[in-house]
């Protein structure tokens, strides 16, 4: 089994999340938008739902696993919507963080969702090489590390806390920061599958979709052609990105189960 003990991190991480996004979220959920209702809550059971397949196979108990394995294909399709629908409602929100940060941070945003759907993908078609599927399912909540643990930082520590508009520039601090413990938590995963002769490919993967949200934000992110392409984004309907985000979904679960890796 490769990772007897993954429900208990991914548990872990997912009471980070809550702590996370407490404020912004889960203590005003009466008021929250409709856009952070569908992320937020499809990605909350992605979380169970990868906790659920950890605990099952830890209990060998398959017809569970499998069980759980189907349930991905009602929710993996949402959870792409709803990663679609922030990055709009972020890059048009009238706020100074918008100006400061967010038309930037939706390249980060975009490259998560995408790389989220890669692994989903990957992590289907190979469902029969256990090492190989378990470590790309895992990877599907790597991208979701910096947005959690930054606001960690904003909300929880000194120094890098945001308690009114005068603190906005603490978040870039908070943001590399959380990459950095991102990218390390990805590295000792790599190096620990390096040093036990295990696959490589997904976790080499998650650190370069992380790599290139950094990146992106740092770089391309920053320029007049990409605020351009975001606000072009930005004006699509709900409907449209719905219709796109389910199809994303939709389609990487067909392919990834049609198109399984034999001979493993």
């Amino acid at each position: 089994m490769p990772f007897p003990r993954a429900h208990f991190y991914v548990a872990a991480f997912l009471a980070v999340t809550v702590a996370a996004f407490w404020r912004s979220y889960f203590s005003i959920l009466t008021d929250a938008p409709s856009a952070h209702h569908v992320h937020g809550v499809t990605a909350t059971l992605w979380m169970l739902l990868l906790i659920w397949q950890s605990w099952s196979i830890r209990q060998s108990n398959f017809a569970l696993h499998k069980w759980g394995g189907r349930t991905s294909f009602i929710l993996a399709p949402p959870f792409i919507v709803g990663g679609l629908l922030v990055t709009k409602m972020t890059a048009i929100k009238p706020s100074p963080f918008t100006e400061m940060f967010a038309i930037r941070l939706s390249i980060a945003d975009i490259i998560a969702v995408a790389a989220f759907g890669l692994f989903y993908f990957l992590a289907l078609r190979n469902r029969r090489a256990v090492e190989v599927h378990s470590r790309f399912m895992l990877a599907t909540i790597i991208p979701l590390i910096p947005p959690s643990v930054a606001r960690i930082f904003t909300s929880y520590v000194p120094g890098t806390a945001i308690r009114g508009p005068e603190d906005l520039p603490n978040f870039a601090i908070a943001l590399n920061l959380s990459f950095l413990v991102a990218a390390a938590f990805n590295v000792a995963l790599l190096l620990n599958d390096a040093r036990r002769n295990k696959p490589l490919t997904p976790f080499a993967l998650s650190l370069a979709s992380l790599a290139l949200m950094i990146g992106g934000y740092h770089t391309y992110g920053a320029t007049g052609q990409w605020k351009a392409i975001i606000l072009a984004y930005a004006s699509l309907s709900d409907a449209a990105l719905i219709g796109a985000g389910l199809a994303i979904g939709i389609g990487a679960a067909v392919a990834g189960w049609v198109w399984v890796k034999r001979g493993a």
